[in-house]
């Protein structure tokens, strides 16, 4: 999986799991409509950087369970760099001193080429 902060316990299987979690998500929410007569959605927050897209999540196999997600289009770069950058880019500036740069147009790409639905992507902006 994704290491994200130091100090997580990250496991090979994480990701197979997170996968697994969602379609139990899905699972019961969908009996729990059932009772109630009610339909309930499964969401989720995604990153936008491919590597930590290809390190903990199963790409396109998450969006079976979820009926929407919305990517991080944001905190692309942020104060503690030792070079400015853009924080909230829908395309990479011309430019850019940063190597791997990210974009709003990167991470949709990245998530749509790894099989997520473009109907159930919601870009993530700052306000």
């Amino acid at each position: 999986g994704s290491e994200a902060n130091a100090g997580n316990v990250v496991r090979p299987e994480d990701k197979q799991n997170y996968t697994k979690l969602l379609a139990e998500f899905r699972s019961q929410l969908h009996a729990y409509g059932k009772l109630t007569h009610r339909k309930y959605q499964l969401t989720a927050f995604l990153p936008a950087n491919p590597a930590t897209i290809d390190a903990g999540f199963e790409g396109g196999r998450i969006f079976r369970s979820l009926d929407f997600a919305t990517v991080q289009g944001y905190d692309f770069h942020v104060a503690g760099e030792p070079i400015a950058n853009q924080q909230s880019a829908v395309r990479v500036p011309s430019g850019s001193p940063s190597n791997p740069d990210f974009s709003l147009a990167l991470a949709v790409s990245a998530w749509r080429s790894r099989g997520a639905p473009a109907k159930k992507l919601v870009i993530g902006i700052p306000y």
